[in-house]
């Protein structure tokens, strides 16, 4: 067995004291930042935050602390969305049962590793909900410290490694939701999607709902447009307008709009307004996730619900499930969704 990296080992190769070290890994604030950085760097490079004690403490007791780290792109740390907040509510629900605390953090997805691993090691978790979009690398950090992890709401598969993942059936609601506008006679579809932020990050569920829409067109032998296909950053209500905007400047006649959320119909509906067109007597919106907001817009939105506390409920039992048998192979758990119709949608009129 590999010998444990100690404190005296990291203060050896950094060059500062043993006291200095300990400062800096537990988080006091009296360090500079070029000192903590320096390190950190340097616990992550000898493998300290893998080796510690605390990254194996899930071996030696019960799960008594979860972190629910939800992932954000921009510079500052965004307010938690309802969305969300669903879903750390299911999780709480869950995770009582058994006497398990859920602890919520924000994580930046250009958070340095050495910052990340520093954060997870100063929460001492027995388990990690990584909720929200992540790339590989920020998964394979969170790997690295030996904490059992599932990540909700998106998919992300590294070789050689077990995730589990907890999703929403993104492909299959999309691809129910478009069938039914092309049942109410519409054959020219728009679809409205993209990321979250300046950084264009890609989104693994937003991908799978763009997937969907293709599949009913293509199902349906309908045309596919890539004009029709608009993508910007959906937390904008400015970038949604100009999106808006291009496809009525396409020229492209559409009847319906498929949005990839529906804080995105909701912009749409506006944007839509704005720029002349009545929702829903000259373009039909269809949503997903069926937030709150959803059945007070106008017109109410026509939408795919997901059952948000379900996922969050089914990612602390995977989290169970995943410490109990460590080196099972990953799952991926999809939850079902349901169509909600509302008066979003009419039959399509020539």
């Amino acid at each position: 067995m590999a010998r444990l990296v100690t404190v005296k080992d990291i203060a050896k190769e950094a060059e500062v004291s043993i006291a200095t070290v300990s400062r800096v890994l537990n988080n006091h604030s009296n360090i500079k930042d070029e000192l903590r950085q320096r390190v950190l760097q340097v616990a992550v490079d000898l493998g300290y935050f893998k080796s510690s004690p605390s990254s194996s403490r899930q071996k030696k007791r019960a799960l008594k602390e979860i972190g629910f780290l939800l992932t954000y792109s921009d510079l500052d740390e965004p307010p938690l969305d309802i969305f969300w907040l669903h879903i750390l509510h299911g999780a709480e629900i869950e995770a009582r049962k058994s006497d398990i605390r859920v602890t919520y953090c924000g994580v930046s997805l250009n958070m340095p590793q050495y910052e990340l691993l520093s954060k997870l090691h100063a929460m001492h978790l027995d388990g990690i909900l990584l909720v929200g979009p992540a790339n590989s690398t920020m998964v394979h950090t969170i790997q690295a410290t030996n904490v059992p992890l599932v990540l909700v709401d998106n998919y992300v598969r590294i070789p050689g490694q077990h995730i589990d993942s907890v999703l929403s059936a993104n492909f299959e609601g999309t691809k129910e939701a478009v069938g039914y506008l092309i049942e109410e006679g519409h054959c020219q579809i728009a679809f409205l999607g993209g990321y979250v932020s300046q950084r264009q990050n890609i989104i693994y569920t937003f991908e799978r709902r763009k997937e969907g829409y293709l599949s009913a067109l293509s199902d349906a032998h309908l045309p596919i447009h890539n004009e029709l296909q608009q993508f910007c950053n959906i937390s904008n209500a400015d970038d949604v307008y100009a999106a808006c905007k291009r496809l009525i400047d396409s020229r492209l006649p559409f009847s319906a709009l498929f949005c990839v959320n529906d804080g995105t119909a909701n912009y749409a509906m506006q944007s839509l307004r704005e720029l002349g067109r009545r929702v829903p007597e000259d373009i039909s919106i269809v949503g997903f996730d069926d937030v709150d907001i959803a059945s007070h817009l106008s017109p109410p939105l026509t939408t795919v619900r997901v059952h948000k506390e379900v996922m969050g409920a089914t990612a602390i039992k995977s989290l169970m499930a995943r410490i109990a048998s460590p080196e099972a192979v990953g799952l991926t758990h999809t939850i079902d969704v349901d169509l909600v119709k509302r008066a979003s949608v009419l039959p399509y009129n020539i």
